[in-house]
């Protein structure tokens, strides 16, 4: 199925893919389990609540849908539990365009767009999907960041507001909240993904305008604070999804501009 800006988790053996955005503009509520491995696919029972840009994440032993757009933004925590899929609680407020990230067991969710202000500030975490608490702001608030952890901490990437790609790289601490800018992309990026391999991060893709995909790579050193490049996609991919299994990326659907099925496989040597 060609999707993108769905929601990805690593499952046990396989990996959960959850909603998004297929041609036409289309949302889905369709979600499969795939073996990256092999490419195999099984459909899953629908979405209660079709979603696009949203996030994926695991906690407890539960995989999580959390927030997105459909036809406005969304707070529906969504769960894959027993079989099927429920909605297990709600964000303070509707967020789309957000990221997720699960250091010390807890769910952390940051940036985004509540369908008001032009980018969300607020940081919540959950240790179980259905209670949210506030424990922190953003420095920059965006849309659409990449985002990965390495060490304990969670990296931002650039990310988009009222349009405009952003360069900032946001240092979060989630055991405290505390948020600094500590270093800029070469140009602004959104829309993108960032996978931790080695001891630094991939960041993958993107747009560098609203009508602009890149098939640029970059290598962060988050020991130095260095950006340097790191080669090429084999096209031009915005809004996928990704997946990390054992020390391979796996980057799912997607923007081309066209909605794509494409599986793409990063392995560090």
């Amino acid at each position: 199925m060609a999707v993108a800006r769905e929601a990805v988790v690593v499952d046990g053996d396989g990996v959960i893919l959850a909603g998004g955005l297929r041609a036409g503009d289309r949302t889905t509520a369709a979600a499969y389990r795939i073996d990256v491995a092999t490419g195999a696919g099984v459909r899953l029972p629908d979405l209660p609540v079709p979603v696009h840009d949203t996030a994926g994440a695991r906690v407890q032993g539960a995989s999580l849908v959390i927030g997105g757009g459909s036809s406005a933004e969304q707070d529906g925590v969504q769960v894959w539990s027993g079989g099927r899929w429920r909605v297990l609680g709600h964000l303070p407020r509707p967020r789309s365009d957000l990221v997720a990230a699960t250091p010390g067991g807890r769910v952390v969710v940051l940036g985004g767009y509540d369908g008001n202000r032009p980018a969300e500030p607020q940081i919540l975490a959950s240790g179980d999907g259905r209670h949210w608490s506030v424990v922190g702001r953003l420095a920059q608030p965006v849309r659409y960041a990449a985002c990965a952890v390495v060490d304990g901490a969670i990296w931002l990437f650039g990310g988009e507001v009222d349009g405009a790609m952003r360069t900032a790289i946001q240092r979060v601490d989630p055991r405290t909240g505390s948020t600094r800018v500590v270093g800029h992309l070469p140009q602004g990026l959104g829309h993108a993904v960032a996978v931790p391999l080695g001891t630094r991060i991939l960041i993958v893709g993107g747009r560098t305008g609203r009508d602009s995909i890149t098939d640029q790579m970059l290598w962060f050193d988050p020991v130095a604070g260095t950006v340097r490049p790191a080669g090429r996609l084999p096209g031009p991919l915005a809004d996928a999804g990704v997946a990390m299994v054992g020390d391979t990326a796996y980057l799912l659907g997607g923007e081309t501009p066209s909605v794509t099925r494409q599986v793409l496989a990063l392995t560090y040597r």
